[in-house]
């Protein structure tokens, strides 16, 4: 018992930990990990919704000269439709608005065909500037883009300006 009644001699110290070389070392750590991450960038391509005319609007219109059209532009894999709308009930001539261009994937996606056509279409229906891209999932982003911009503007020339995108059905 009397050795259970012994105290030991604290002998050992308490040690302190150096944290100097760690807090240095997130000092150079952090600002490095800071400069060297990627932050998102999100562009925009900028589109509008089509708006429609009142009806009054269009029982004024009787010629081509002041006629609105939508041209739709559907963008396929291996080929171009490009078609009409129009908001007057009793129009027969969408039938001559339709065009099909085939087309090679990988290339770029405006042809000189499909400009011309997109030219003819400006020349005939000068009022109309809005035009519904469809592309289809196979499609590349680069093939899209070149798409609109010359459907917008051709050679300084406006074409169809207010584009909207739009998906399939079906």
């Amino acid at each position: 018992m009397a050795r259970l009644g012994r105290i030991r001699p604290q002998s050992e110290e308490e040690t302190e930990l150096n944290m100097v070389p760690i807090m240095n070392m997130f000092m150079v750590l952090i600002p490095f990990l800071l400069m060297s991450a990627s932050f998102y960038q999100i562009k925009a391509i900028n589109t509008s919704i089509p708006v429609h005319a009142d009806t009054h609007a269009n029982e004024v219109s009787s010629n081509n000269k002041t006629e609105k059209i939508t041209v739709v532009l559907e963008l396929k894999e291996k080929e171009i439709r490009v078609s009409g709308l129009s908001e007057t009930p009793n129009d027969l001539f969408l039938s001559d608005l339709k065009m099909v261009i085939p087309r090679e994937p990988g290339l770029e996606a405006p042809t000189d065909e499909l400009v011309d056509f997109l030219k003819a279409l400006k020349s005939r229906y000068p009022s109309s500037d809005t035009l519904i891209l469809i592309p289809d999932e196979e499609v590349l982003y680069r093939e899209i883009v070149q798409t609109m911009d010359s459907a917008r503007d051709f050679e300084k020339e406006r074409l169809f300006p207010n584009i909207v995108i739009s998906g399939s059905l079906g």
